[in-house]
C-alpha cells in the first residue's frame, strides 16, 4: 500500500495456538506484501493463556493480559481484515515460525491428535464448523485403525491432547498398535511441548473432525496430515496443508472434466472478494490496467467491489443496479418495522455503512450509473451471465473493455450460455470456476484481454 512507514495496531484473538497461528500467519503474509508493519498484541485476556513463542516478518508481537475496554479503532475492526485479509487461504510458507527448538527425532514416530474439551459437542442438530459430537470421535477412531491397517503402517504411535482423559481413551482403544512417549521438555508449557513434538512427527493423523492445532503443526513442519472429513465449509478448507484423503474423497464435479478452461498454475492471479461468501481469481495484469470496475451487481452484498477497491484504491466504482445508499436506507426502514434492539442494529448499520462510505467513495455509494456506456478507460465488469451474454456483443467491439467476472447460479440450466461465454472469442483468456460449497451448481466465468 502508499504508505510504507506506517505502522498498524492489531489486538490479536484470545484463542488456542493454532488460531494464534492462523492470524499471525495471515496478518504476516498482508504485511509482506503490502510493506506494512503491524504492532500485534498476543492476547492472554481470555480463558486461554499462553507465552509467545512465535516470530512473523513485520510484526512485533507483545503480550498483553488485561484489556478494560475493548479497542474498537485498530486493524483487526477494520473491513479490510475482517471481510477479506482474516478469509484468505492459509499455506505453508516461513512468514511465520516457531522461536523454540525442535527436538530432534531419537526415534521417528507417527502422532495422532484427537481434540477433545470444548470441541465436542452434542445433542444439536447442526454443529458448527469445526466441532464434532461423541458419535465422530468413535467414528475418527474407527479410521485412525483403518488407515493404519491399510497402510500397513510400522512407525510407533505418539498420541496426543489437551484432555487427558481423552487421550487415555484414545490410547487404549489403539492399543494394538505400538505407541511410545515423548520425553518431557524441561521449563516448557504443555501446548508447546505437544506443538513441536507434533511438528517432530513423520505424519500427523487428525483424529477429529477439525483441529487448526494440528494443521499449523502440519504447515510448520510441511509434514503430510492425514484427515477423515471433507471440508466444506469456507472456515476449514482455507487450509492447504499436504492432505492425505482417508478414504479417497469423491467430488461429484471435476472442473478439468468439463472441458472448460482454467488458469493455469502459471498465471499470475489475485482473489477478489471473501473467501466465507464469495471470491473470484483476476489476473494481476487486469488490477494493473484497470481504471474502473462497473458492476451491475443486484445483490446487498459488494464484497467483489469493496476487496477490488482496497487492492487498488485509484480505481473508480461504477455501480449500475442499485444505489448503495438507497439500499441502507431500506435496511433501517426493515429494521425499524420487524426488529427488536432498533437502536443497536442501526448505529450497527451505520457504523458499517460508514466505512463503505470511505472505502468506495462519494459518487459510489450515492449514484446509480448508466448502464453499457462507452469509457475512455480501461474498465472491467461484474455481471450475471445472462446479462452479459446479451451484450456480448458490446463489450467486446469496445476497445477499453478489458474483461469480466460473470456469475451464474445453476451451472446445468446455465450450460449453453456459460460455452457462449467461453468460446466466444479468441482475444480473451478465460476461466471457470464452480463453487464447491453450493453443490456445485453455482460458480463465475473470469476473462480479460491476452494482450494487455
Amino acid at each position: 500500500m502508499e504508505n510504507k512507514d506506517k505502522l498498524e495496531i492489531f489486538y490479536g484473538r484470545p484463542d488456542g495456538l493454532g488460531n494464534r497461528y492462523e492470524e499471525l500467519l495471515l496478518l504476516s503474509n498482508y504485511a509482506v506484501e503490502n510493506e506494512l508493519y503491524f504492532k500485534y498484541y498476543w492476547n492472554n485476556t481470555g480463558t486461554w493463556k499462553y507465552s509467545n513463542n512465535f516470530k512473523a516478518k513485520n510484526i512485533e508481537i507483545i503480550d498483553i493480559d488485561y484489556v478494560e475496554k475493548w479497542p474498537t479503532d485498530n486493524f483487526e475492526s477494520s473491513k479490510n481484515w475482517r471481510e477479506f485479509i482474516s478469509t484468505k487461504d492459509i499455506y505453508h510458507n516461513e512468514n511465520v515460525t516457531l522461536n523454540l527448538d525442535i527436538p530432534a527425532n531419537i526415534k521417528k514416530y507417527v502422532g495422532v491428535l484427537v481434540r477433545g474439551s470444548d470441541r465436542i459437542v452434542d445433542n444439536i442438530k447442526l454443529l458448527p464448523p469445526g466441532f464434532q459430537s461423541s458419535k465422530d470421535v468413535e467414528n475418527s477412531i474407527k479410521l485412525t485403525e483403518e488407515y493404519l491397517i491399510t497402510t500397513k503402517q510400522s512407525l510407533p504411535l505418539v498420541i496426543f491432547s489437551e484432555d487427558s482423559e481423552l487421550k487415555k481413551y484414545v490410547s487404549d482403544k489403539l492399543s494394538k498398535f505400538d505407541q511410545i512417549s515423548v520425553p518431557k521438555i524441561p521449563s516448557m508449557e504443555q501446548a508447546y511441548q505437544d506443538f513441536v513434538n507434533l511438528i517432530s512427527a513423520e505424519e500427523i493423523i487428525l483424529c477429529s473432525k477439525f483441529s487448526s492445532f494440528a494443521l499449523a503443526a502440519g504447515l510448520i513442519s510441511n509434514k503430510k496430515v492425514v484427515k477423515f472429513y471433507s471440508y466444506s465449509h469456507p472456515l476449514l478448507k482455507r487450509w492447504k496443508n499436504d492432505f492425505t484423503n482417508f478414504p479417497n474423497e469423491k467430488q461429484s464435479y471435476e472442473v478439468n472434466k468439463l472441458n472448460l478452461p482454467t488458469y493455469r498454475n502459471e498465471d499470475q492471479t489475485v482473489s477478489v472478494g471473501n473467501k466465507f461468501i464469495n471470491s473470484y481469481l483476476l489476473p494481476v495484469k487486469v488490477l494493473e490496467k484497470v481504471s474502473i470496475l462497473v458492476s451491475y451487481n443486484r445483490s446487498e452484498y459488494i464484497g467483489f467491489e469493496e476487496n477490488l477497491k482496497i487492492l487498488k484504491k485509484s480505481i473508480i466504482i461504477n455501480m449500475v443496479n442499485v444505489s448503495m445508499f438507497l439500499q441502507d436506507c431500506k435496511k433501517i426502514i426493515r429494521i425499524l418495522k420487524t426488529e427488536k434492539n432498533r437502536k443497536k442494529l442501526i448505529n450497527e448499520l451505520i457504523l458499517e455503512a460508514k466505512k463503505s462510505f470511505d472505502l468506495i467513495g462519494y459518487k459510489s455509494y450515492f449514484l446509480k450509473f448508466k448502464p453499457f456506456k462507452s469509457y475512455k478507460n480501461y474498465y472491467f465488469v461484474f455481471i450475471n451471465a445472462d446479462d452479459l451474454v446479451n451484450n456480448l456483443s458490446f463489450f467486446f467491439e469496445d476497445h477499453y473493455f478489458i474483461g469480466a467476472v460473470a456469475v451464474f447460479n445453476d451451472f446445468e440450466n446455465e450450460r449453453m450460455l456459460i460455452n457462449d461465454i467461453v468460446y466466444s472469442s479468441d482475444d480473451f483468456k478465460f476461466h471457470f470456476d464452480l463453487y464447491e460449497d453450493s453443490n456445485n451448481s453455482s460458480g463465475y466465468i473470469s476473462f480479460s484481454k491476452k494482450n494487455i
